[in-house]
């Protein structure tokens, strides 16, 4: 019973943060983009690849680096997702709601769960779609998933960040600007050689690329310490700022 109580509160407190994004279209519109950037990178890429090979005669251009595109779409999901719950857990700062629904039976933790633990599953899940509709490389499932995971736990430190650094909506969206230099880690490993690549060895996203492109799961493991690393880092001022 008290499982199912938690869980009740839990969806109650999420359909609300549900129901705040259907009410701003721009918030509305970014869940949709990384499906209508799919769509532009499935058939817009493929089309340029034709055009540029036919004018420069030769065999291809783009091709060797779709799985970059790739990576970048994955990464887009739960950026953007991020960007809609920092920004609803802003206005809800703004309002005061983040310290009454912390002393409210969902508690702090539940209110955590309902604003960042959902959307980061949910942004899992979406990439995974997302990259098995439009995926350019097609990539194997153990790849698509891995890449989900580390996509989706991303997404919640560019959230924290975004929430920590931020004092209202307007610098919220400023900061997310930011955040995106965790994904120039992406292209890192396929255009530098050698030890200076690892310049970059702090952004997640530089192993997410070696994990894909290497397929070794110590990759996947070192992107996701890091990660943990990172949200251990903000998790103080996250709180503390938030609540």
């Amino acid at each position: 019973m008290m499982i199912a109580a938690l869980w009740k509160r839990l969806f109650a407190s999420f359909k609300q943060f549900l129901e705040q994004i259907t009410k701003d279209a721009m918030l509305f519109l970014a869940c949709l983009a990384p499906i209508l950037c799919g769509f532009l990178i499935k058939f817009g890429v493929p089309f340029a690849e034709e055009l540029l090979t036919k004018q420069f005669k030769v065999t291809e251009i783009l091709g060797p680096y779709y799985l970059i595109f790739d990576l970048f779409l994955a990464v887009l999901t739960p950026m953007m997702f991020c960007f809609v719950a920092a920004m609803v857990i802003l206005g809800e700062i703004d309002d005061k709601i983040s310290n009454y629904m912390a002393v409210t039976p969902l508690g702090k933790n539940g209110y955590l769960i309902s604003r960042l633990g959902f959307p980061m599953m949910i942004s899992f899940v979406v990439t995974m779609g997302v990259l098995f509709a439009f995926s350019l490389s097609n990539p194997t499932i153990v790849i698509i998933i891995g890449v989900s995971v580390l996509s989706a736990v991303l997404g919640l430190i560019m959230s924290m960040m975004v929430v920590a650094i931020s004092t209202n909506k307007v610098e919220g969206m400023a900061v997310t600007k930011l955040t995106g230099i965790f994904i120039f880690g992406i292209p890192v490993p396929f255009f530098i050689t050698g030890n200076v690549q690892y310049i970059v060895l702090i952004l997640p996203s530089f192993w997410l690329s070696k994990f894909v492109i290497e397929e070794n799961i110590l990759y996947f493991i070192l992107s996701l310490l890091i990660s943990i690393g990172w949200m251990g880092i903000l998790y103080k001022k996250f709180i503390r700022k938030m609540l």
